[in-house]
């Protein structure tokens, strides 16, 4: 058998006490606790541990002494470690890793992460762009406490809390004859130079959407990043569909852009906060918390076209 720790904490009690009956005491047992603690360490080492004196209490042998000196010392360990477990769980401090596949954080994270930060010194925030797989078993795999991705294919093992729905959006220059239109449907995209958002999970949604329009697409460009996307559609390179919204209206080289909603019957993509389930640590709660709060604002709605 094994020792567990409690029967090497009776034990050590008892040793350096020199008395079962104080031991209990000390330790809220009864003292025949104790004294098969004691018995159960010794049966594991094969060693006399203690010299048992009627009447008198026990005396540790020479084997007693050097093994106290390192049950001590793990005892000690536990001890500081539950206690660290617990400062973990419940302490508003310490570092969260948050995995996120989703092209516009940056227009929504620092003013959920901000306050958070700012109003617990003890607070650190750790962010990883990954995609939507890499997320999950990141998530899984213990790189991540959090992971923003969006529920398509979602891991066993993985919950999450939904965010915001995101429907689709035409991004047009902001000359282009469809920009002042209320709303667009994917036909009136038909033969329209086309730049795609080329990432995981987006590139098959987004082709989904284009078979709504009956005819073979004009995918002149493709890009990785939601901004070079944006920038190739102000610069006149075509147009593009996309989904979440970045809150500035004009793209890095400072072209201006329209969103117009498209009605679609493909649903629309759900971006949502994800983790392991059960008890969470105070941070990650915090986290999870400040996120669902932002996403039920007004202040969400202006990331989304409808």
């Amino acid at each position: 058998m094994r020792i567990s720790i409690k029967s090497l904490h009776y034990f050590l009690s008892a040793a350096e006490r020199g008395s079962i009956s104080k031991a209990a005491a000390a330790l809220n047992v009864v003292p025949s606790a104790v004294a098969n603690a004691i018995e159960q360490v010794e049966a594991e080492f094969e060693l006399k541990l203690v010299q048992r004196y009627p009447a008198k209490g026990i005396q540790p042998t020479a084997a007693g002494k050097a093994l106290m000196r390192k049950i001590r010392h793990l005892v000690e360990e536990y001890d500081t470690l539950m206690l660290e477990g617990a400062e973990l769980r419940t302490a508003l401090s310490g570092n969260l890793a948050i995995g996120y596949y989703a092209p516009v954080a940056p227009a929504f994270l620092p003013a959920i992460a901000g306050p958070l930060v700012r109003d617990h010194p003890g607070v650190s925030l750790s962010f990883a762009e990954v995609d939507n797989e890499r997320a999950q078993i990141g998530l899984l795999n213990g790189d991540y406490d959090l992971i923003l991705f969006v529920a398509e294919n979602v891991r066993a093992g993985i919950s999450y809390e939904t965010l915001i729905e995101a429907p689709p959006y035409a991004l047009l220059p902001q000359d282009h004859p469809l920009a002042s239109r209320a709303c667009v449907e994917m036909p009136d995209l038909q033969g329209e130079a086309l730049v795609l958002l080329d990432l995981p999970v987006t590139n098959e949604y987004y082709r989904g959407l284009i078979d709504e329009t009956g005819a073979a697409a004009n995918i002149v460009a493709t890009a990785s990043t939601h901004e070079m996307v944006r920038s190739m559609v102000g610069a006149g390179v075509g147009c593009s569909v996309l989904n979440m919204l970045p809150l500035a209206p004009v793209t890095y080289a400072g072209d201006a852009v329209t969103a117009v909603p498209i009605r679609s019957s493909v649903k629309p993509l759900k971006l949502v906060l994800g983790h392991l389930g059960g008890k969470p640590r105070r941070l990650l709660q915090a986290f999870t918390d400040a996120a669902l709060a932002y996403f039920d604002s007004p202040d969400a709605q202006a990331l989304i076209v409808r």
